[in-house]
């Protein structure tokens, strides 16, 4: 009876999530937004079930899957002065911004380190999207504004390794500290090795060589799995496992195909996952945490802007190539959510951190996307007030 139910609700939660989502399309809105929204909504008429929160939690290890698979071994290290200069910049631009906010908000220090996340990553989904809608592959900035990225989701995976590791390990100090950061890199350089091994010897080529698709994708999904769980059994995030799994099969001649077979997976289990976290923001928070939402939005919005533009300026772009880059930055999305639910956040402090997640990630969402699409007319207010 109880599993008819969570399917029952599932099959509810699927078609909200398909007229929301058209209706989105239709005013060039974000997914993510919108399906957070409807998780919102569909909190006043069923819990989340068993069921959901293993879906959602698929949707996790696959969006970190195909965002590993995304990036190249090969490519990072060609890249990596580039990725590098560009990524630390950002960082210093927006993550002590974060612990800055966490200590005005009175979180403690594990809380302080998730805002400071949540606020610096960027949602690459969105970004990339846009970047495709709005036609700018080819624009100056854009190159820049995906080495960004790439730094800000390699550091954020291997943070979310850090902050799980803490939290399992039960307290932060140096010896605590000293041991999950090992665990990290060994798990990191192991997959490192292991890519860079199949890439010459092509032996994991040969091993999802296989011409029958319902044999492909179950072997493909089993690497995910197993990886996944292999990082949870020595304490860090399934997440991290997925992602690596990602990192080791880009390096492959059938990466394409891969992607081609598992994007499915991915889309319907993210769906579900930003409706999970919007069923678990409580409405008796909403109201009261839209100002401090709206402040941090703002601040981190400019902290963005300005840190783009400076990056823009060092590597001689125009000031409307900077400008453009700069606000490119502003829409935070899937990561910041992960972060936010990463550990059970207590509902009894001046401001829970999930629901104040939940609104940021909105206007971020939001108003990120529509200051992207209209950063043309922004760029030319703000040349026009520099100028005068």
């Amino acid at each position: 009876m109880i599993v008819n139910e969570s399917i029952v609700s599932l099959g509810i939660s699927l078609l909200a999530l398909f007229f929301a989502g058209l209706l989105a399309t239709k005013v060039n809105q974000s997914l993510t937004a919108v399906f957070i929204v409807v998780g919102m909504i569909l909190q006043n008429f069923f819990p989340v079930t068993i069921i959901t929160e293993f879906i959602a939690t698929l949707g996790i290890i696959f969006m970190l899957f195909m965002f590993g698979l995304e990036f190249s071994v090969g490519s990072l290290f060609n890249n990596q002065r580039k990725i590098f200069y560009t990524g630390i910049c950002d960082l210093l631009f927006n993550f002590p911004l974060g612990l800055f906010l966490g200590w005005l908000l009175g979180y403690d220090l594990m809380k302080t380190l998730l805002l400071a996340g949540i606020i610096y990553v960027t949602s690459s989904v969105i970004v990339a999207k846009s970047i495709i809608d709005l036609k700018r592959s080819a624009n100056p900035e854009t190159e820049y504004l995906l080495n960004i990225l790439i730094f800000e989701d390699m550091f954020i995976a291997t943070f979310l390794a850090f902050i799980v590791g803490i939290i399992n390990y039960g307290h932060i100090d140096a010896k605590g500290t000293f041991f999950v950061m090992a665990k990290t890199s060994a798990f990191f350089l192991f997959f490192i090795i292991l890519s860079k091994a199949s890439k010459k010897f092509k032996f994991i080529d040969k091993v999802i060589d296989i011409e029958h698709t319902e044999l492909f994708v179950i072997l493909i999904l089993s690497i995910i799995v197993l990886s996944a769980g292999a990082a949870a059994q020595i304490g860090l995030s399934e997440a991290i496992g997925a992602f690596l799994a990602g990192l080791l099969l880009s390096e492959t001649k059938q990466r394409h195909r891969i992607t081609e077979a598992i994007k499915p997976f991915q889309q319907f289990s993210t769906a579900i996952f930003f409706v999970a976290f919007g069923m678990s923001i409580e409405y008796k928070h909403v109201i009261s945490l839209i100002p401090m939402g709206i402040f941090i939005f703002i601040v981190s919005s400019f902290s963005k802007a300005f840190g783009g533009y400076f990056i823009g300026q060092k590597y001689a772009l125009s000031k409307r190539a900077s400008f453009r880059l700069g606000f490119s930055l502003i829409p935070r999305g899937e990561f910041s959510i992960i972060l936010a639910g990463v550990v059970a956040m207590s509902p009894n402090v001046p401001y829970p951190l999930t629901a104040l997640t939940g609104i940021y990630v909105l206007l971020c969402a939001v108003l990120g996307s529509i200051i992207m699409k209209e950063s043309d007319l922004f760029v030319k207010w703000f040349i026009e007030k520099k100028d005068k």
